[in-house]
């Protein structure tokens, strides 16, 4: 069962009290529940414009995880853990030998591994080895623009070339390899208003290079990206229904590939999902390259390096929130969640402007 599957069954459970029923009863019969999210280093080759890593005081000394803290938390949780994204706010491929990390990772665990990537830095090296190997089930690239000038604006640093290069590299080497069926290739694609008409043109793009799933997102801008307050597409509400509708079209007439997509500005169909029945905090971890685990967005549970999981799970911080989460008390709990994101209310501008916020440090 894929993770869209195990996403779809899961919405299909509608109040907090019913997922949180099914995730325990899952438990006690020791079926991996957990959604389990590793950065291995703290740090990113690009300076995206709606990035906080395009701040300079957002960037501290770089870290890296050593692999023996990788593997204590291989042997401590991987057993438990149904999904496992091996790069969550930075790039994985800045941390040296990346690939021996998602090696060590495969020793525990058989079940799904993806990765989020810009993809710039992987040579024909890695894309041969992840295949051969069998390392990954999903790669998630972000583009965030399908043509070089409009990805080399939204992407400083980025190389556009290098991007299309590695996109036909993925392609041939999944083709002559495994039939062209894993790793699936996903591509992320941040909408602003610079960027939104490009997507007319997406489903050739992604037809030419075997992409399997396309995802679209808002833009989510906080205090220190004012200045592009009026890119979001919150202010461009008739042009994003227009695009999306045909970019759907598209999809929906075309065949072997999938869109993903926030609701419309113009929907007023029941959400999916909500904070209000949301039952994250009991199986999705995020764990930052110090060590540091989090509770979904809700903060830290303490340290690998000083902590078992299992302390963790019995930390304060763990028993309150759930606490407080199955009485409703969610407003809070959840203020700052980047989990339930595209889902949201679309008709309210704080879904995509946070005025009141600094940049999240350990959002996606």
């Amino acid at each position: 069962m894929n993770k869209y599957t195990m996403r779809l069954l899961y919405n299909l459970l509608g109040s907090r009290d019913l997922k949180v029923a099914a995730l325990k009863a899952m438990e006690a019969l020791r079926i991996p529940t957990y959604r389990i999210a590793i950065d291995t280093n703290n740090t990113c080759n690009l300076r995206c414009v709606m990035c906080y890593m395009s701040l300079d005081e957002y960037r501290g000394k770089p870290e890296i995880m050593s692999m023996e803290m990788f593997e204590s938390i291989a042997r401590q949780v991987l057993h438990k853990t149904r999904m496992l994204d091996l790069s969550c706010s930075f790039e994985p491929f800045m941390t040296k030998n990346f690939l021996d990390y998602v090696r060590v990772a495969r020793r525990y665990y058989k079940g799904y591994i993806g990765i989020c990537t810009n993809a710039l830095l992987m040579s024909e090296e890695v894309i041969n080895s992840i295949i051969d190997e069998g390392l990954l089930d999903e790669i998630n690239i972000s583009i965030d623009g399908i043509t070089e000038s409009t990805y080399n604006s939204i992407r400083t640093n980025g190389d556009f070339r290098k991007l299309v290069e590695v996109l036909s590299m993925l392609k041939n080497a999944r083709n002559s390899r495994r039939g062209g069926r894993l790793p699936i290739i996903r591509l992320n694609y941040t909408m602003l208003r610079r960027n939104i008409e490009e997507l007319d043109a997406m489903y050739d793009f992604a037809k030419k290079y075997d992409v399997n799933i396309v995802q679209l997102r808002h833009a989510k801008l906080t205090r220190p990206f004012s200045h592009m307050f009026g890119e979001s597409l919150f202010f461009h509400q008739e042009l994003s229904d227009a695009v999306v509708e045909r970019v759907r079209r598209r999809f929906d007439a075309g065949s072997g590939m999938t869109l993903i997509h926030p609701p419309l500005f113009s929907s007023r169909k029941p959400r999916k999902v909500t904070r209000a029945a949301c039952a994250y905090p009991w199986f999705n971890f995020i764990i930052s390259s110090n060590g540091d685990v989090n509770l979904c967005y809700i903060g830290s549970m303490g340290n690998i390096s000083r902590n078992t999981f299992r302390e963790m799970l019995s930390s304060e911080l763990v028993v309150e929130s759930r606490s407080r989460l199955l009485r409703g008390d969610y407003k809070e709990v959840c203020r700052n969640c980047y989990s339930v994101s595209d889902m949201e209310e679309v008709h309210d501008k704080s879904t995509f402007i946070r005025e009141d916020l600094m940049p999240n440090v350990s959002a996606p």
